[in-house]
């Protein structure tokens, strides 16, 4: 059974990315390269404040690890009219991981998903949305400590602004490599996710291993070739069908 060595942690309550693979042959190997730490007290301070709560329509999340936060950190600390009123605004979601995770946890209604792979892409359907709908109001955009500033430039750009709220921050983990080495195995596949804690396996896969490379899309393959390191494939969406689809094809 060929390994595949996924640079990520596991998603908590179900990891798709699991299923898949091994679903097709493989024995998927999790590394997680990055600690997260929840900050939830900005968005619990913020929803205290019953007539913002009652104001707002829409909410953005871009990653899985906002979701964990919401999940474990959030929600449960929340009055039950309170957590229903929240669980019932529109949500704007990056890739359809991030979806699927909000909607188990109760969110009624998430747009993006897998037709938003990326955040300009996800800005695109919201400023197109506010326009069809005449609305003016300021969507609150959770985000992590580091983060990119794609969607709130672009919606600034097409008079939207956004509410910006922290609920995690993430730190390198300090033994990414050896714990990389220790589970590779001949001609295993290393699934790329995003940038942050891969250098040091990006420099250990070009000095002469035999590793095959999977980019989760394009904006870790720009990074990855920036740093010498051509993947054999790159996942057409951001989703566990389409990378594992990719990977068979050669």
């Amino acid at each position: 059974m060929q390994r595949a060595i996924l640079l990520k942690n596991k998603t908590a309550q179900q990891d798709k990315y699991e299923i898949e693979f091994q679903s097709n042959g493989f024995e998927p190997v999790f590394i997680p390269l990055i600690s997260h730490t929840h900050i939830p007290q900005g968005l619990l301070k913020l929803l205290e404040d019953d007539a913002y709560l009652k104001d707002l329509q829409d909410i953005i999340v871009t990653t899985q690890r906002t979701v964990e936060c919401l999940y474990e950190s959030v929600l449960p600390q929340l009055h039950a009219s309170t957590r229903q009123l929240f669980l019932e605004k529109t949500v704007y979601a990056v890739g359809p991981s991030t979806k699927d995770f909000l909607i188990r946890i109760g969110f009624k209604n998430v747009k993006g998903g897998e037709d938003a792979g990326n955040g300009s892409i996800l800005s695109d359907i919201i400023i197109s949305d506010y326009r069809e709908q005449g609305k003016n109001s300021e969507p609150l955009l959770l985000v992590g400590e580091i983060r990119r500033d794609i969607i709130p430039k672009k919606l600034s750009s097409n008079g939207i602004q956004v509410k910006e709220v922290i609920t995690y921050k993430t730190e390198n983990l300090p033994d990414n490599l050896t714990r990389f080495q220790a589970m590779a195995r001949e001609n295993s596949w290393v699934v790329f996710f995003s940038p942050q804690g891969t250098e040091e396996i990006i420099e250990s896969i070009k000095n002469g291993s035999n590793h095959r490379v999977a980019s989760i899309g394009p904006t870790t393959e720009e990074f990855l070739q920036r740093k010498g390191l051509e993947p054999d494939v790159v996942s057409l969406k951001p989703d566990e069908r389409n990378l594992v689809n990719a990977i068979l094809s050669i």
